[in-house]
């Protein structure tokens, strides 16, 4: 969240600073202005949830390895195919030429493979997130035995 946070203030800061011409008839300094609203919230949102003690971003990204090994091994069940179809459709968006908001909108044309992004990487971290307590769950399970 806190990255998402700082993705947004750059993109404000762009959108700010160095653009001249208003976008689909909103003034430059008024899409900077909610895109710094937006990441101040992201940051915040972020700072909360690494407060309570969930698993951030890195922690998350750590664990997909391990992840990836129990699959293969057997011990952890992989996500459904439907999941990870929507997932490698969602990868496919993202590097695709065909948008549907296309590129040539400076700012605004980003949105849209930025969306698909952030929502592919918080369903890869929801499954870390389910792994993890997974391996919890097995830790206390093996130790009390």
């Amino acid at each position: 969240m806190i990255l998402l946070g700082l993705l947004l203030f750059g993109l404000g800061a762009f959108a700010f600073w160095s653009m001249t011409d208003p976008v689909l008839g909103v003034a430059p300094t008024t899409i900077g202005t909610i895109l710094f609203v937006l990441a101040g919230a992201a940051v915040v949102l972020g700072v909360v949830r690494i407060a309570r003690g969930r698993l951030g971003l890195i922690a998350r990204l750590r664990v997909l390895p391990r992840m990836a090994r129990a699959i293969r091994a057997g011990t952890y069940p992989a996500p459904p195919w439907s999941k990870r179809l929507f997932w490698i459709f969602g990868v496919l968006y993202i590097l695709s030429p065909i948008d549907l908001i296309p590129e040539l909108l400076p700012v605004i044309g980003l949105t849209d493979d930025i969306g698909v992004g952030a929502f592919l990487l918080s369903q890869l971290g929801v499954e870390a997130g389910r792994f993890r307590a997974h391996e919890k769950a097995t830790e206390y399970g093996d130790s009390g035995a």
